[in-house]
């Protein structure tokens, strides 16, 4: 259930940008601008330069990924090995919170705030993180577990340092 809710929120931002592109294309009528809001330049530039960001983060995911297995499709168990370097090394699901950051990158580079529909599907994230993870604890047991330790599950976790 929660890879179709996710599945949902990732549909419904690329449906509103192919709404926007097209109508960038075609021109703006002025009863269509209403889903979009006039923001200062400097917050087109957080957007845009954000979305380069993202790109290199969710490229530098799927190089260090060698196993990435859609949602939809069933891991290749005697194959896989646990992606534990690049953007691994920080977050357990880079690419689930990549999504998250998409919405709000293109909401500060367009200006549509209809893109923050596209997070009630993410809502759906702890449920599916929690879901692969339980899988992955049970194909990689200790290894898992250790790794799991040190990282965060969506942020990075912040160490601690005791002071004597």
């Amino acid at each position: 259930m929660s890879q179709i809710a996710v599945s949902f929120g990732i549909g419904i931002q690329y449906v509103i940008l192919l709404s926007f592109v097209y109508r960038l294309i075609f021109g703006f009528e002025e009863h269509n601008l209403f889903f979009i809001l006039e923001l200062p330049i400097e917050v087109y530039w957080i957007g845009i330069i954000g979305m380069w960001l993202l790109g290199v983060w969710v490229s530098i995911t799927f190089i260090y990924n060698v196993n990435y297995t859609a949602c939809f499709n069933q891991m290749k168990e005697e194959e896989y090995a646990l992606a534990t370097g690049g953007t691994y090394k920080y977050v357990r699901h880079p690419a689930y919170i990549a999504g998250v950051f998409e919405i709000i990158f293109i909401f500060l580079g367009t200006g549509i705030w209809f893109m923050f529909f596209g997070l009630i599907g993410f809502l759906a994230l702890p449920y599916q993180a929690k879901g692969e993870e339980k899988m992955l604890q049970e194909i990689f047991s200790e290894v898992y577990e250790e790794y799991a330790s040190k990282t965060g599950r969506f942020f990075p976790k912040i160490k601690r340092i005791n002071k004597k």
